[in-house]
């Protein structure tokens, strides 16, 4: 079996959200393309996600980092830089004036090469890092599956085993807080992964959520989002018109890879989702649990040691680390509150027809 691997970064993209949107339009937080933001987003890469790459115990991948059209030249070269360490880089420019459909493989057709029978499309943001050996396993699962006389049509893979880094630093913790993760979703948005057909099944991991991982394939089960259904009738529909045979249903269209690589790191630096828990030292306790349960485990990041499946930049981060001090990140939790997609400033302002600039230099 050939078998094409393309792990996908999302950089600083602005406009409608890009993963098969049919539950809606998607306003961000702030506009992604601010220097402030992109710089911001720039020592994520270097300190998370670009270390996790380059540690991959399997190379036998494309790294496609997928940037705003709009985004200025001396940033992109500053990608380029950033990315010289490794060959197969791509930096692919989307535009949302163009038709271009992120959640099918046209867009990275002219990257799909010596055709493959196989395309495995794996999602990898900008702040978040793999574990060491995750592309290897997961690539090792699909072949012995093929070995086997097993390898559906499309399967689905991820992690369900997630930590996540409250970046935080403080003289107390210099280097942040470890803790499990308490996203809403089981699996990690970092690491899913979409492997198809190639050409008869034509779809991208940009187009699915990992927050429905399990239940695209579980067919009896009601569809518990749009999206959902939406997908199991294209993948029912490629299917009858590839004419294969036996379907994944159910558990057996899901594998979780971080059995056996390890667990994914998803970073928390006060953008995003889990921002609260950045705001104040909730079930701290100078750094031990506080007796009494019923609260969340926090452990004070060392470095290397505290997250052994995963590789970091710490140099990077000792250079970065004033960027995440409390103030810095209490700046970025107002910035959110006031201008941010769920903020009533914002969505007042926009029903408007305002321009909303960042009010901080």
């Amino acid at each position: 079996m050939k078998l094409a691997h393309f792990v996908i970064t999302r950089f600083c993209l602005r406009g409608r959200r890009l993963l098969g949107d049919v539950d809606g339009p998607w306003f961000g937080s702030i506009d992604p393309l601010t220097p402030r933001t992109v710089n911001l987003r720039l020592k994520l890469l270097e300190m998370t996600c670009l270390p996790g790459l380059l540690s991959q115990t399997n190379q036998n991948f494309t790294w496609v980092l997928l940037i705003d059209a709009g985004l200025q030249e001396g940033f992109k070269e500053r990608l380029r830089d950033l990315t010289r360490a490794r060959d197969r880089v791509v930096l692919h420019e989307y535009r949302t004036d163009l038709p271009d459909r992120l959640e099918t493989l046209d867009w990275l057709g002219p990257l799909v090469t010596d055709r493959p029978d196989y395309v495995c499309t794996t999602l990898n943001d900008d702040d978040d890092t793999l574990p060491r050996r995750f592309v290897d396993v997961v690539q090792s699962h699909a072949f012995d599956l093929d070995e086997r006389g097993r390898l559906p049509p499309f399967k689905l893979m991820g992690a369900k085993r997630i930590v996540s880094w409250d970046m935080l630093f403080t003289p107390d913790a210099p280097r942040g807080w470890a803790v499990p993760w308490r996203g809403a979703a089981s699996v990690a948005s970092c690491g899913f992964t979409l492997l198809c057909r190639y050409p008869a099944f034509d779809f991208c991991v940009l187009g699915l959520k990992s927050y429905y991982a399990e239940t695209y394939f579980d067919f009896p089960r009601v569809p518990p989002a749009e999206n959902v259904r939406f997908y199991r009738q294209a993948f029912l529909e490629a299917a009858r018109n590839a004419r294969v045979g036996r379907i994944p249903m159910g558990g057996d269209a899901f594998f979780d890879a971080s059995r056996q690589a390890g667990a994914v790191l998803m970073s928390n630096h006060g953008a995003n989702l889990q921002s609260w828990r950045l705001s104040h030292r909730r079930g701290r306790s100078g750094g031990t649990p506080r007796p009494g349960g019923g609260h969340v485990p926090y452990r004070k990041v060392l470095g290397a040691e505290t997250f052994p499946d995963v590789a970091g930049d710490w140099a990077a981060v000792h250079r970065h680390a004033r960027h995440f001090t409390p103030w810095r990140v209490g700046l970025r939790l107002i910035e959110r509150k006031l201008y941010g997609h769920k903020g009533r400033w914002y969505d007042t302002a926009r029903r408007l027809g305002a321009r909303i600039r960042p009010p901080l230099p």
